[in-house]
């Protein structure tokens, strides 16, 4: 009857054990949710100023409009020609900037798609170590100097 009580409590003692570590381990991951939650929140506040400048530029991209207009129909020494290029590149400069800045909303109404990717990394990282722990084992013993051959 002793043997059996004590293997109980050596049952009970290996399941607390591993509990503990689970706990341990959970511990770790939300430290380390935390980390990348608080970092996800500072790349957001720099995304803020990034979209006031794009809004900046761009009404300097319509006010390069207003000024090329004027020039062009004030000035005999810009022809038709050089006035159609340097509208042409105002049209490219306004396009690329208004994708920026559709990039910028979208990222800004859809944390959630950022907040995922990094947790699947998160994830990824904690797996992978999980994994080499995992595959840890004992190196072979070093050969006895007796059991090598003379």
């Amino acid at each position: 009857m002793k043997t059996l009580k004590d293997l109980l409590v050596a049952i009970i003692n290996a399941t607390l054990i591993l509990v503990a570590i689970c706990l341990f381990f959970l511990w770790r991951l939300s430290d380390s949710a935390e980390r990348v939650a608080a970092s996800f929140a500072q790349n957001l506040q720099i995304v803020a100023p990034l979209e006031d400048s794009v809004n900046g530029l761009r009404n300097e991209v319509a006010t390069l409009r207003n000024d090329l207009a004027s020039i062009s129909l004030d000035s005999n020494a810009l022809t038709a020609q050089a006035t159609a290029n340097l509208q042409s590149r105002a049209d490219a400069v306004q396009r690329e900037l208004e994708g920026i800045n559709n990039s910028l909303a979208r990222l800004a109404d859809t944390p959630e798609t950022l907040m995922q990717t990094a947790l699947d990394d998160v994830a990824t990282r904690v797996s992978g170590r999980i994994g080499e722990v995992a595959s840890c084992y004992a190196p072979d013993p070093a050969p006895d100097a007796s059991s090598l051959p003379d």
